[in-house]
């Protein structure tokens, strides 16, 4: 088991000095779709399933959930990553949450997934502001690690067990169609990841969640998803709304 984990941390980049439980990072190939224009990019992404982790706010302790990631460019020109990760629950009361990048709780997860510093772990804010740089072909990856976190899931969502992540940012992916009427939707590409937690608020532990096969269908796969008008543009030029009530 060692040998395997050391292999496979090798493969996307990771020193042996930090392979952990926490870093077995499943990888996520880019592919085409239909709805692909020319020139057309998209990064490899490689992902841990969410955790849970109890952290200090000025309102006392709170749970959040966070998930740790990598991605790396194989494009022929370095490319700017701006991401937006948002949960949305498929049982019970149906809800959304957007990643929300507190430095506060990033500090306490740097605390448990990079310890020494070696992955320069950064929040969705931070890896937006340096382009990706370029992987060559049949090199080690040149990735970038981020986390996304999701502060107010744990509590307004206790008790769904299955919910998706969306990752958009990782394509400049756009495609404009015209729907009934002559309105126009405009989607961009995006990663969609299945997962089923199979626990409730009671018996929680922070490693309950876990990937969603989807009966053996598989847990990722890469749509073309409407966004709203304001958000239809090319990734790096996306701006995010800072949170008023963030912890300090």
């Amino acid at each position: 088991m060692r040998l395997r984990l050391l292999t496979a941390a090798l493969a996307l980049g990771v020193s042996a000095g930090t392979v952990s439980a926490q870093s077995q990072y499943r990888p996520v190939e880019p592919i085409a779709l239909p709805l692909d224009r020319a020139g057309v990019w998209t990064f490899h992404f490689a992902y841990t399933p969410p955790r849970t982790l109890v952290v200090d706010t000025p309102k006392g302790k709170k749970s959040v959930w966070y998930m740790v990631y990598q991605v790396w460019n194989k494009s022929d020109t370095p490319q700017r990553f701006v991401p937006e990760f948002e949960l949305v629950t498929k049982d019970g009361q149906l809800r959304a949450y957007l990643d929300e990048p507190f430095p506060a709780i990033t500090a306490a997860i740097r605390k448990i997934e990079d310890p020494t510093g070696e992955l320069k772990l950064q929040t969705s804010t931070g890896i937006a502001k340096d382009k990706i740089p370029v992987t060559k072909a049949d090199s080690v990856p040149r990735a970038v690690y981020g986390v996304a976190v999701w502060v107010d899931a744990p509590e307004k969502s206790s008790a769904t067990n299955n919910f998706s992540v969306y990752v958009t940012g990782l394509s400049n992916g756009l495609a404009v169609q015209e729907r009934d009427g002559g309105a126009e939707s405009v989607s961009r590409k995006t990663l969609q990841i299945d997962f089923t937690r199979p626990t409730d608020a009671a018996r929680a532990g922070a490693d309950d969640i876990r990937t969603n096969d989807n009966n053996g269908l598989g847990s990722e796969k890469w749509v073309y998803r409407v966004v709203p008008a304001d958000k239809a543009v090319v990734p790096g030029e996306a701006k995010a709304e800072p949170r008023k009530d963030a912890p300090k």
